[in-house]
């Protein structure tokens, strides 16, 4: 079966995290890669909730517009999901370490089971799951920022630091160099993060301790992606 653009979304949600508001002084900033994600992993650890808007070109050129909701309890983590891509809106939810997707109307005929949800996952033998399984994994392991944070550290180094603002919240902004690739992070006053640019993606993360709330599709509403 067709999954329009779902290849496309889960490469864009590599980055995804979580992030804040407020005016606080921003924290004196880190001293190296690994002591940034330290920071940003106790931070995140602290909020435990965030939601998160990524905007991104894919490679054909499509525009990529991704707003979610995250839990972050690390193997337990949740997260809702709605990607925009060319105009063409799906949902998505990973809940009990399964990733559902909502098919169209035209998926929906064409699956001919009745059923709006389907599973996707890393080593299924379905379509979707064969087409996607491995880069779910990815996306997975990634949604939850501290371990965006921690890749980032682990692959460079800081080669710049300092104080911004980032729409009102005081933020110290990070530049790093990935083995030639720049990326930059913006961590706010409690160590969680505001902003994080890589490539073609920028990914800004607000209302951290927000009251989230993720479910799992019904089982009934859940049917074969064959």
């Amino acid at each position: 079966m067709r999954a329009t653009g779902f290849a496309v979304v889960c490469t864009a949600l590599l980055l995804l995290g979580g992030c804040s508001g407020g005016e606080q002084p921003a924290a004196p900033p880190a001293q190296d890669a690994a002591q940034l994600a330290s920071a940003a992993a106790a931070g995140t650890q602290k909020a435990r909730s965030s939601k998160v808007a990524l905007e991104t070109t894919a490679e054909d050129g499509r525009k990529v517009v991704v707003t979610s909701s995250g839990l972050y309890e690390g193997p337990n983590s949740k997260f809702s999901m709605v990607a925009e891509v060319a105009g063409e809106k799906r949902d998505l939810i990973f809940a009990d370490g399964v990733l559902y997707y909502h098919l169209s109307d035209a998926q929906l005929q064409e699956n001919k089971s009745g059923k709006e949800w389907v599973k996707i996952t890393a080593d299924g033998k379905d379509a979707l799951s064969a087409a996607n399984g491995a880069l779910m994994t990815k996306v997975v392991e990634t949604m939850d920022p501290t371990r965006t944070i921690d890749r980032i550290a682990k692959s460079g180094k800081v080669t710049k630091s300092g104080p911004a603002d980032v729409n009102g919240t005081a933020a110290t902004h990070y530049v790093l160099d990935l083995g030639g690739a720049p990326a930059e992070v913006w961590l706010d006053a409690e160590q969680r993060p505001v902003q994080v640019s890589v490539d073609k993606a920028t990914v800004k993360y607000e209302s951290w301790a927000s009251d989230v709330v993720i479910i799992a599709p019904p089982p009934e509403a859940v049917g074969d992606s064959r």
